[in-house]
């Protein structure tokens, strides 16, 4: 009975998705619909989606949630930054210790305050979801800006890659959940929109020094900025867009201000467990049949958990995980019929981004790699891992979605993740005690 429900419900989220899908269609063919109506549009649907997640996922049931929950409620009370002692999976649920102490600091006032005023547990934590919300809407005002200043003109560029910011489902999931990658992947955007701003300045450089050091005081995966950081710099001096000297100069500022911020909880780390990266105290080693199984085991996990999963484990996804590898192919297709294309279309404006790109790219290879290396050690690599690299992600696959024979793609676009997002979101809450 519970599932022919779940099954209802859900077929009833994707009609209502397809309503508006028509709707949108229809409206684009009486009136062309500009780009501020869609973007406000699947803006509001991203907001009212995150709200039903915030509210009716049960407490503690997101991701390692309870175990971030402790590490404020740690901070708030002892006020001492907590020390692991335990793995994944025990009952302490304090797995989550080992990380850095930024995104949990800025919860503290806002904890107090929700335990001051509720004195309900449920209360609070709800509370500080809603923090989650304000992070994502500060991140997509992120992605227009990074947007603008990449001078991305291809509408249906620009469409496809804020509608997925906005509406996919993994991220619609964990934004409205209790998890340091929302302030990672916040941070992510603002160091995004830096390294596309024209001509660096010393302003800019230590800015960019500025949110580099928050982002590893954030999580340290934060540290695939800095190779492309690095090779922006060498192409833009290459170009003769910045004097050598002038480079050199930016880099140490970044890396330098970055340092400071980072050092002293480096340094802790190493004090309190021998080492500056303490992760492995956290996760169990995986022992795989063979180096092809757990590769595929790693490679299936990243994939899945990017596009559509929720639940205290991720076990709430599939079939939706499959429209995910649907987009996927049609990826593979858009990009094959862009390089038959007689007349070549910019989607990227290379001309002007080329740097820009080839860095990204560079960090979004070494990011993947990194996740996949967690998969395969300790099974563990999520898709969630990569959101704070999102918007070159859906940059890289907007540019190939671009070249699919369909017409008023952004419509269809936003009908879509509309479509794919409300009924995930109910499909989950059904799922969930």
């Amino acid at each position: 009975m519970l599932a022919a429900n779940a099954t209802l419900a859900t077929a009833t989220a994707m009609l209502a998705g397809v309503l508006i899908w028509l709707g949108l269609f229809w409206w684009q063919r009486k009136q062309p619909i500009t780009l501020r109506s869609l973007f406000l549009t699947f803006l509001t649907a991203g907001i009212l989606c995150r709200l039903a997640f915030i509210f009716f996922t049960p407490v503690f049931h997101a991701p390692d949630e309870q175990s971030h929950f402790n590490y404020i409620k740690h901070l708030s009370e002892q006020k001492t930054f907590p020390i692991q002692t335990t793995r994944m999976g025990d009952a302490a649920n304090e797995w989550e210790y080992f990380q850095p102490p930024l995104y949990y600091l800025i919860l503290v006032p806002l904890y107090r305050a929700a335990e001051w005023m509720f004195h309900d547990q449920t209360a609070t934590v709800v509370t500080l979801r809603c923090c989650s919300l304000l992070l994502w809407l500060m991140n997509v005002w992120f992605g227009v800006v990074w947007l603008r200043r990449l001078q991305i003109k291809d509408r249906p560029v620009w469409m496809l890659v804020m509608a997925l910011a906005c509406l996919l489902p993994t991220y619609t999931f964990v934004s409205s959940a209790i998890n340091n990658d929302n302030l990672l992947a916040t941070l992510g955007g603002g160091l995004l929109c830096l390294m596309a701003r024209r001509g660096p300045s010393s302003r800019t450089s230590l800015a960019l020094g500025g949110l580099l050091g928050l982002a590893l005081l954030t999580k340290q995966s934060a540290l695939v900025f800095i190779p492309a950081l690095v090779l922006l710099t060498f192409l833009d001096c290459r170009r003769s867009r910045l004097l050598w000297s002038a480079g050199f100069r930016h880099l140490t500022l970044v890396l330098g201000v970055a340092a400071l911020l980072f050092a002293p909880w480096a340094l802790r780390n190493f004090q309190v467990y021998g080492t500056f990266t303490p992760e492995h105290l956290s996760a169990t080693p995986v022992l795989w049949p063979s180096f092809l199984h757990g590769f595929a085991s790693a490679g299936h996990n990243l994939v899945k958990t990017f596009w559509a999963v929720s639940g205290i484990s991720n076990n709430v996804g599939y079939p939706f995980p499959l429209v995910g590898l649907v987009l996927l192919v049609a990826w593979v297709v858009g990009q094959q019929m862009g390089l038959t294309r007689e007349q070549k279309t910019d989607a990227l404006n290379l001309k002007a981004n080329g740097p820009v790109v080839a860095a990204l790219a560079l960090a979004v290879f070494l990011a993947v790699v990194l996740v996949l290396q967690f998969g395969y050690l300790f099974g563990m690599g999520q898709g969630r891992h990569l959101f704070l690299l999102l918007y070159p992600i859906l940059l890289f696959l907007a540019a190939g979605w671009r070249f699919l024979p369909v017409k008023h793609l952004e419509v269809h676009a936003a009908g879509i993740c509309i479509t794919y997002a409300v009924s995930f979101v109910v499909f989950s809450l059904c799922r969930f005690p």
